[in-house]
């Protein structure tokens, strides 16, 4: 397999991890809605793995350009 087809593959792995986050966030709403203790520990991962998963995003786009 080459270069750029493991890149595609990473790409669908990122969309699902992209969907999991998604999932997450909804459950932050709800937690929130019920005025859970636990919607701030769940903001809090929802938050950290948004933001890794923003920059994980970017750079396979930019090495997808670059192949």
């Amino acid at each position: 397999m080459d270069i750029k087809s493991n890149l595609l593959e990473l790409e669908t792995s990122a969309q699902r991890i992209s969907d999991g986050l998604a999932a997450i966030r909804m459950m932050v709403l709800g937690l929130d809605e019920m005025n859970s203790e636990y919607t701030g520990a769940f903001h809090a991962v929802w938050h950290y793995l948004s933001d890794a998963n923003e920059g994980f995003q970017k750079h396979i786009a930019a090495c997808l350009d670059a192949v």
